[in-house]
């Protein structure tokens, strides 16, 4: 069983809504990229290259969401004024709302600690998702595609999403 498991299965988070939660940065790759492959819905594997990292836990501590943030993946973004939400993810017993309200404590973390960090972007799948944590926090929707043929798979090694629709999120932090 591994941690993550032994944690749910020792303590139930208490959470009943966002506002009771905390957000906290952590270096932890190893604990975020856990919690990510337990709750991500689409790619539970976690990039490498994290910058920053944020564990979201319910009032009595137990992790319920976790958060990666690094380099923009597309080489042509300014690599260091943009810090792109690489993986964002919490438990079915996350509370209603959690998404955008941890964004925002997130975002605030990173305007008060990284001030050469001017804009911030996120890639959406919305072959599966809607966007509404964005649309939440009022992120921006900059560039959207259709049918991309594009795919990781094309490398040994490597596992593919297959998304057909694609939007990219910006907001400044």
């Amino acid at each position: 069983m591994n941690t993550v498991n032994k944690l749910m299965f020792l303590w139930e988070p208490d959470a009943q809504r966002a506002r009771d939660c905390t957000v906290t940065p952590t270096t932890s790759y190893g604990l975020l990229s856990q919690l990510i492959r337990e709750w991500h819905s689409t790619l539970p594997i976690s990039p490498p290259g994290m910058r920053v990292g944020f564990l979201i836990c319910s009032p009595n501590q137990v992790p319920i969401g976790a958060a990666m943030w690094g380099r923009p993946v597309a080489r042509l973004e300014d690599q260091g004024a943009t810090l792109e939400l690489t993986r964002l993810a919490h438990s079915l017993a996350a509370p209603y709302n959690l998404g955008s309200w941890a964004l925002a404590r997130m975002r605030k973390w990173i305007r008060e600690n990284m001030p050469e960090i001017r804009r911030v972007i996120s890639y959406q799948n919305a072959d599966v998702h809607d966007g509404t944590i964005y649309k939440a926090d009022n992120w921006e929707q900059v560039y959207e595609v259709w049918d991309s043929k594009s795919t990781w798979t094309n490398r040994e090694g490597r596992v593919g999403t297959e998304v057909r629709h694609r939007i990219k999120w910006e907001r400044i932090p």
